[in-house]
């Protein structure tokens, strides 16, 4: 292979590990095999203090004529984006003030539907101009940790705490505390708070029968019940299960990485 081959190659393979595979950004040595890392010293890594970027949704509008919405960017968000869907015609999008730098594909041709992005925080007023009907969902991209409420079912006549557990380290870190509840019609939900795991993407929570799993082939080994993906990698989180799941037979949660398949995190569940 020659070595500009090569260095094409190694490149596309950096950019592969770069995602829930790496390590809040503690690099390893140069030339060393992230696998190997991972497979061979599964130890606790530092878990950065900013959760992992996640976007959230604070508009959903719709018109069928030209319109301005104000909308609201949190301070110290990344960046800001709108997903468009229109019917005729042709759509553009504008952001007064205006952001610094232009919006990205700002426009499009009717039926269709595209990603207006920006970067710009507080009040402002997104335009959107169009001859049919049209749909915009705005969302911001934030680092910040997630603090949702107890669900209210969570404490309604006729919910029980049916099991608990502290999360522990797999292959990466993992501290906190998960509670899974039967609310009043049946389903299951799950309460983590507070929780924390190593900074990256694409987590997700499962739902294992796995007693308590200290590896990710004892994970992989068990039935898995259902599978969510993870809210925030920092903070207090809800979620609630389908009434096909059985929360008696969750006996732990567990905390996944899906693009190299490992385990991040693990809190085994008593009642």
């Amino acid at each position: 292979m020659s070595r500009v081959c090569f260095v094409i190659v190694a490149a596309a393979a950096a950019l592969l590990l770069g995602g829930c595979g790496a390590d809040d950004g503690a690099g390893a040595s140069k030339g060393a095999d992230p696998f190997e890392a991972v497979s061979r010293q599964p130890s606790l890594t530092r878990t950065a203090r900013r959760a992992a970027a996640r976007w959230v949704t604070v508009a959903r509008l719709t018109g069928d004529a030209p319109a301005t919405h104000a909308v609201t960017i949190a301070p110290g968000a990344i960046q800001a984006r709108a997903l468009w869907r229109c019917t005729r015609g042709s759509l553009v999008l504008a952001v007064e003030p205006a952001p610094r730098s232009p919006l990205e594909k700002s426009r499009g041709t009717c039926p269709g539907k595209g990603e207006t992005t920006w970067v710009k925080s507080g009040r402002q007023q997104l335009r959107v101009t169009a001859a049919g009907r049209w749909s915009v969902v705005v969302q911001h991209q934030i680092d910040t940790p997630i603090r949702e409420p107890m669900l209210a079912s969570m404490r309604a006549p006729g919910t029980r705490l049916l099991k608990s557990g502290s999360f522990y380290p797999v292959e990466r870190q993992g501290t906190g505390r998960a509670r899974l509840y039967r609310l009043a019609d049946g389903r299951a939900a799950l309460r983590l708070d507070p929780f924390r795991t190593s900074t990256n993407t694409d987590l997700f929570v499962w739902f294992s029968t796995a007693a308590r799993p200290r590896t990710t082939r004892a994970a992989v080994g068990a039935k898995r019940l259902d599978e969510i993906l993870l809210k925030a990698t920092i903070g207090s989180q809800n979620y609630v299960l389908p009434k096909s799941v059985d929360p008696r037979r969750i006996r732990s949660i567990v905390i996944w990485c899906a693009p190299v398949s490992i385990v991040y995190t693990a809190a085994a569940l008593r009642g």
